[in-house]
């Protein structure tokens, strides 16, 4: 087989030194594969990586802005310059966007809390008075539960549509008023007005959009499980935080409790189906079911290797436990060159 050349972008947070040993390992037992270490920051970041077949890169961009670059990147690297590339596209589209996650599972029937995302005002109130209480509020970006509210009261939940929509409402009373003095002296007693005004002072762009889940009582912690390709899985509980709902970024971690493997499959199964390299599944459950509540590409590489071990598909289905510590840049590695033999060669 020829030698597959790799490309591994740096990051501030050492996964490139895990992928580099991990790729060093491979090497020294004669699997034909060239590596090196690319900045895919720098202004010759296209360069960098033309000799190369495949590219691994795991940075830090956490927040719209950063997170919007790292997949013009992506996306560029796979339809414009034809590489493999782990995350692929597929896998990052929708970081940073809870919003975009819906509409992927809305489009594949994946088992979620009833979700409704509005980008209309006057839609939003609509569905607020239609839906039970409590709700669970989160803006579309932010990680380890930073953006999330339970609201347990119809008048709250209107009170914060306001605040999400001020410049719609200002929008439709500079109309209804024909005039924005009018407009501004009837708004002033408004407090959804002092949040248009305070966005106008920082040139903040509004965030004109509501998003909101059912709450789902009784969960005292979440699952997380954390699928890489479509054959291998962690899996570990998260307690939730002292008196709070939210278990996401309590760091109460629970390595012994037993995964079920019903949950492991579905997750293997959805990575599968929409081609993730990569997801960390947040499980909850639900009477006698059980839902996803987020997904993300982006988990911490420590949480993973405290497990005693990953899950393992065979190819006749069955799950095997293969036990011992193992961090998830080898089984990014081991993916990857398996993506690239089947892909390179077609």
């Amino acid at each position: 087989m020829k030698s597959i050349r790799v490309a591994i972008g740096q990051d501030n947070l050492g996964w490139h030194e895990k992928f580099a040993a991990s790729l060093a390992k491979k090497a020294g037992l004669g699997y034909p594969v060239e590596y090196n270490l690319v900045n895919l920051d720098s202004h010759s970041w296209i360069q960098n990586v033309e000799s190369s077949d495949v590219v691994i890169w795991h940075p830090h961009y956490m927040g719209i802005k950063k997170s919007s670059h790292f997949r013009e990147k992506i996306y560029f690297l796979e339809n414009h310059l034809g590489k493999v590339v782990v995350p692929n596209y597929n896998s990052v589209w929708h970081f940073e966007s809870k919003i975009a996650q819906s509409y992927i599972f809305a489009a594949y029937g994946i088992k979620i809390p009833c979700t409704t995302v509005s980008f209309d005002y006057w839609d939003a109130i609509e569905q607020i008075q239609r839906t039970e209480m409590p709700l669970v509020f989160k803006e579309s970006h932010g990680a380890g539960s930073h953006n999330v509210w339970l609201i347990k009261k119809r008048r709250h939940a209107l009170q914060y549509l306001k605040r999400i929509f001020c410049g719609q409402i200002w929008h439709k009373s500079t109309i209804t008023h024909n005039s924005i003095v009018h407009a501004t002296l009837v708004s002033l007693i408004r407090p959804w007005f002092w949040q248009k005004l305070i966005h106008k002072l920082l040139g903040k762009e509004s965030n004109e959009a509501s998003y909101w889940q059912e709450f789902i009582p009784g969960n005292e912690a979440d699952l997380r499980i954390t699928v890489i390709g479509d054959r291998y899985a962690f899996g570990f509980w998260r307690n939730n935080r002292s008196n709070d709902f939210r278990a996401s970024g309590s760091g109460l971690i629970d390595y012994k409790r037993a995964i079920p493997e019903e949950q492991l499959r579905y997750c293997l199964q959805v990575n599968k189906k929409l081609r993730f390299d990569t997801m960390a599944y947040d499980v909850l459950f639900s009477n006698d079911d059980f839902v996803i509540n987020e997904i993300s590409y982006g988990y911490l590489d420590t949480a993973i290797y405290k497990a005693s071990g990953y899950y393992y598909l065979t190819n006749n289905g069955n799950i095997e436990f293969r036990e011992g510590h193992i961090w998830p840049q080898e089984l990014w590695v081991e993916w990857a060159l398996s993506r690239a033999e089947c892909e390179l060669s077609q």
